[in-house]
């Protein structure tokens, strides 16, 4: 999964989800659903971006300015 700025739509990084939530599911021998929030800094916008990343997409919540 490739996760943009959602400011400047630039690219910020590559995830492998698929891998992450299949340990994870060995693990525990159940199916979860618990999201992986990051911060990622844009260098083009200037702006911290502030994800929540499933298994098959990724929600942005806040975006807010570096200090």
């Amino acid at each position: 999964m490739e996760i943009k700025c959602k400011a400047s739509r630039r690219f910020l990084l590559k995830i492998d989800t698929d891998k992450f939530y299949k340990t994870i599911d060995d693990l525990l021998k159940t199916k979860v659903e618990v999201p992986i929030t990051i911060e990622i800094p844009c260098k083009k916008c200037g702006m911290i971006e502030v994800y929540d990343i499933y298994k098959s997409h990724y929600v942005h919540k806040k975006s807010y300015k570096r200090q």
